[in-house]
């Protein structure tokens, strides 16, 4: 095993650890659990040198069970999800000549868990800082790739009882701590590589209303990469391409962006 996969073994261990330690505290202190849809419009967005070398869009869906709870003073929440999608894609073929229109799935997984502390504040505030890792995994399947990330959260929570609703807010700074991606390159006469994409920050946010057993939301999440070193990869046919240069190839900066509306039912 190299450095690069004792590195993300070790983060993804630390993540399933703490997911698994919120998830066994907050079971044993009962706390909610929550199912939800959503659907919202994504992007993706790849640039060589400034200019856009692949754009995908088109509506992405997902569903997910959420639960939180209470431990100590200390509001404990973990969250799985599954979500994809089929999308537009706009791009070029590897040597950025030739214009591709065609269309892209995704389909993908995250397991995120968080712990805060809730600061009640007069007329029926609350504030709650916290602080949260994660792990998303996709594949894309146009260009080939699967991607794993693990990333840290920190941000801060507020919600106001008016009459039998809750209003709720939060937003925070979300932060790669590593990144993978493996591509499949044999149709483009390549060998397959493993890129690891440099860590850029990006926001989170989500608005809604709760009444009852029901809550209504709108969410924004944001992942940003810069562009990865240069791997190695055997020519097995074809040119060389604006990725794959003296028979390196590299993934260019790359940015996320997905709003959607989100539906819960708590029980």
């Amino acid at each position: 095993m190299n450095a690069s996969d004792t590195r993300f073994s070790s983060l993804l261990f630390a993540v399933a650890l703490f997911l698994v330690l919120i998830g066994g505290s907050t079971v044993a202190q009962a706390g909610e659990v929550s199912v939800y849809l959503k659907s919202g419009y994504f992007t993706w967005d790849e640039k060589l040198n400034g200019a856009s070398f692949v754009k995908e869009t088109g509506a992405m869906f997902g569903a997910g069970v959420a639960h939180q709870g209470e431990v100590a003073g200390l509001k404990l929440a973990e969250l799985a999800e599954v979500w994809g999608g089929n999308l537009n894609y706009d791009g070029h073929d590897l040597t950025n000549t030739t214009k591709i229109d065609s269309d892209t799935s995704y389909l993908g997984t995250r397991e995120e868990g968080s712990l805060g502390i809730r600061l009640p504040l007069p007329a029926g505030f609350s504030v709650e800082p916290f602080v949260g890792m994660g792990h998303k995994f996709w594949i894309r399947t146009r260009s080939g790739e699967d991607w794993n990330t693990i990333y840290a959260k920190v941000g801060v929570g507020s919600d106001v009882a008016i009459g039998e609703s809750t209003v709720f807010a939060k937003a925070g700074l979300l932060m790669p701590l590593y990144t993978r991606n493996h591509v499949s390159l044999a149709s483009a006469g390549y060998s397959d590589v493993v890129t690891e994409p440099k860590s850029l920050p990006s926001a989170f946010a989500e608005a809604g209303v709760k009444r009852g057993a029901f809550a209504l939301s709108v969410e924004y999440e944001g992942m940003r990469f810069g562009e990865s070193d240069k791997v190695p990869t055997s020519r097995l046919a074809g040119n060389p391409g604006a990725v794959i240069q003296n028979n390196q190839a590299f993934q260019p900066d790359s940015e996320a962006h997905l709003f959607s509306l989100k539906l819960a039912y708590s029980f």
